[in-house]
């Protein structure tokens, strides 16, 4: 499901779970008072009640991932990346596609990161 009918059907469904707690009725009885699949009701409640749990998480909580600039020189063989004072926290939204761990180190990678970053990961690993 692209992001713009993800959201289209996340606002129809938080109309529509407004409207059913409104009435005060019991939530099965006033989905079927109005055509509604009960199924499809409790799914988009657990739905959006976990988009804004991770929601609420995600802004109270400082960024898990600090950014370093790699300079685009590719003459350079080695980047110093300095280690944070305190050890970092994953965040909940962010579930890596790989997990590179060696020595006391471990590097999280999404599979949207870009193909030069991924050859410069590389290259420090076989650095050795």
């Amino acid at each position: 499901m692209d992001k713009i009918t993800h959201k289209v059907r996340c606002e129809q469904w938080t109309k529509i779970i407004k409207e059913c707690l409104a009435s005060g009725m019991n939530k099965t009885a006033w989905c079927r008072e109005h055509g509604i699949s009960d199924k499809s009701f409790f799914y988009w409640q657990r739905r959006l009640r976990e988009e804004a749990y991770i929601s609420t998480i995600e802004s109270s909580s400082p960024p898990a991932v600090k950014s370093v600039s790699i300079p685009a020189d590719p003459s350079v063989d080695f980047v110093e990346l300095r280690l944070p004072e305190q050890s970092v926290v994953s965040s909940a939204a962010f579930r890596p596609d790989v997990i590179i761990r060696k020595d006391s180190f471990s590097i999280e990678i999404s599979n949207t990161a870009s193909a030069e970053l991924l050859s410069r990961i590389g290259g420090l690993l076989h650095a050795e």
